[in-house]
């Protein structure tokens, strides 16, 4: 149950970021958003597992090989950060930055 409520408040969380961004853009991006709440809650759980029982398993002959959870956490962590990287692209083709601190410097230094 635990994992439900953790992909949950991932969900919001990300979806909190998009709340600038057109309503047209969020709801096709809503997919998105869940599956990399789920990738990023299952990402941390294969984390746990590998600092657990290490990424590599040793034979009795000696030969080395990943674990299971290290195979699914290389290929997890790609699709994640693919998925991150468009939500990324559509948020930034869409946001509207205000003026921070660092711009009004700029401005006021612009000025003298």
């Amino acid at each position: 149950m635990s994992k439900i409520k953790d992909v949950n408040i991932e969900i919001e969380r990300l979806r909190s970021l998009f709340s600038s961004v057109d309503e047209t853009k969020t709801q096709l991006v809503d997919n998105l958003i869940e599956q990399a709440a789920f990738m990023k809650v299952e990402l941390g759980v294969l984390q746990e597992q590998i600092r657990k029982y290490g990424a590599v398993q040793v034979s009795s002959k000696g030969a080395q090989r990943q674990t299971e959870a290290a195979k699914y956490y290389t290929k997890l962590i790609n699709s994640y950060g693919t998925v991150i990287k468009t939500l990324n692209s559509i948020m930034g083709k869409n946001v509207i930055d205000g003026d921070d601190a660092f711009d009004e410097f700029l401005k006021k230094a612009n000025m003298a």
